[in-house]
């Protein structure tokens, strides 16, 4: 066999050795190798689950919540059908969609890039089906499912109207919080204000705990809890819980009548008050045995016009009659002629009290 020369050993290594095109190392050349590499692959159809009454997303058997559009959606799924192996470089994806009826649509998915040096490109078709089912949220909403309510009531009383709106409020808040940390099952069912207070249906045992901890950190009181056996599932036995709420007689912003005194409460556990003088300004303690009577509450006062101020008395407008009356006030308060207080009556007495 005749010996090759260098020339001719460089030329016969720098060829495809199937297709004779130039390769610089001797080896399959682009072209080739991108005959050989199955480097686009595409799923005929995919699936997306949804909830119609909330909204939420269905995916490996999870409900999740979901704020994104119905073509973002479907554009994400289409790109999820689609797959690329890493060796293209800078791969370039076209998707275009077209609604077929209310359940199905058709993506048309172009794909460019570059694989062993050679520009390639290929085109497929991914058929979204729209599936509604009921997700589990909504589900035990509808089957008017809840593992525990939540009792307002009030000691000696009915709870007053700032009250029943404060924890109505806590309670929408504590839900609010939970949706958005992804606690899907700690929900508000139903709330109802009854003749003794207020009744709070909870999805979630979890939910309800905070919602009576949260209003007796507001408003005072106390919470005894009280489980009723109602089943058992797999061997294990459930319970539905009533946390009761119990606000105290006197609550934050009632002003009462102690040692022949007005006073502010500022905090009641059911036994001892914390409260300010209205006149002194003073921060006491008292049992709430030792209340001599209830007055009103700082949310029952009115806007009054000061006129005048001599010393610790203002004089002040009542804005139904315009007549002028006079009002204690401490020496140190900053108040002058022109200002705006709040005044809640007691009989004859005017109390200021903002």
């Amino acid at each position: 066999m005749p010996r090759l020369s260098d020339s001719e050993r460089k030329i016969r290594e720098n060829i495809c050795p199937r297709c004779g095109a130039a390769s610089e190392t001797g080896e399959l050349c682009g072209r080739c190798r991108v005959q050989q590499s199955p480097w686009f692959s595409c799923e005929n159809r995919v699936i997306c689950t949804f909830c119609p009454t909330c909204g939420s997303r269905k995916e490996c058997g999870v409900w999740t919540d979901c704020t994104a559009d119905k073509d973002e959606i479907a554009r994400e799924l289409v790109r999820r059908a689609v797959h690329v192996i890493p060796d293209v470089v800078s791969p370039l994806f076209g998707i275009t969609i077209r609604d077929q009826s209310i359940n199905r649509s058709l993506a048309e998915v172009t794909v460019e890039g570059t694989l062993f040096g050679e520009q390639v490109n290929s085109a497929c078709q991914v058929e979204i089906l729209w599936q509604k089912e009921q997700c589990d949220r909504c589900n035990r909403i509808s089957g008017s499912y809840y593992e525990g309510i939540v009792q307002v009531r009030a000691t000696g009383r009915k709870p007053r109207p700032h009250e029943i709106r404060t924890a109505a409020r806590i309670a929408q808040e504590i839900e609010e919080g939970c949706y958005t940390a992804g606690e899907r099952l700690s929900f508000i069912s139903d709330t109802d204000e009854t003749k003794d207070g207020l009744d709070i249906t909870v999805g979630s045992q979890r939910i309800g705990q905070e919602i009576a901890s949260a209003i007796v950190q507001r408003l005072g009181g106390r919470i005894s809890t009280h489980p009723k056996l109602v089943g058992e599932r797999a061997g294990k036995r459930l319970y539905r819980i009533t946390y009761s709420v119990r606000l105290p007689r006197y609550g934050k912003g009632d002003i009462i009548g102690v040692n022949g005194r007005y006073g502010e409460v500022l905090h009641a556990t059911g036994k001892d008050i914390k409260y300010r003088e209205i006149l002194t300004g003073m921060e006491r303690t008292t049992k709430e045995e030792r209340v001599e009577r209830y007055i009103g509450n700082i949310r029952d006062a009115r806007d009054y016009l000061v006129t005048f101020r001599e010393g610790n008395i203002i004089g002040v407008l009542d804005p139904d009659t315009a007549i002028s009356h006079e009002c204690p006030v401490p020496r140190t308060t900053d108040i002058s002629p022109g200002q705006t207080v709040r005044i809640l009556k007691d009989g004859e007495d005017l109390l200021r009290v903002g």
